[in-house]
């Protein structure tokens, strides 16, 4: 079942109206930090003309780890994102930039730098 358009868009209304903007931003860069981490432990593993996906749920010693630890490890790390984003939105808020998301600000540079900086800022700390 494919999802129109428009469901998408009352979907995303939807979800806004009951978390706000934050929220939004919040769960977008959670999943992107995850995906972003998640491309990078694949293609870091990966040996030359070898299946990335394979070379991420095998050891050294090319025994598969236990499903259990895979989620395990997936769930730490989703839950690591979440704190990153969830600081990056904080950032964010305390810098006044959060309810011009909707607007233009890409065509702004300085909002645009504000935003980088704050992200990097936030992603850039051990913790």
């Amino acid at each position: 079942m494919s999802l129109s358009k428009a469901d998408a868009e009352k979907n995303l209304n939807e979800f806004v109206a009951s978390h706000g903007t934050d929220g939004f931003v919040e769960l977008f860069l959670t999943n992107y930090l995850f995906e972003l981490v998640m491309y990078y432990l694949q293609t870091e593993r990966s040996v030359a003309k070898e299946s990335t996906g394979y070379r991420f749920y095998v050891d050294g010693r090319d025994r598969v780890y236990p499903a259990e630890s895979i989620e395990a490890f997936k769930g730490e790390l989703r839950h690591q994102c979440r704190k990153k984003a969830t600081a990056i939105v904080s950032a964010i808020k305390n810098k006044g930039l959060i309810d011009r998301l909707g607007q233009e600000i890409v065509l702004d540079r300085e909002v645009a730098q504000l935003l980088v900086n704050a992200f990097e800022e936030i992603v850039g700390q051990r913790g």
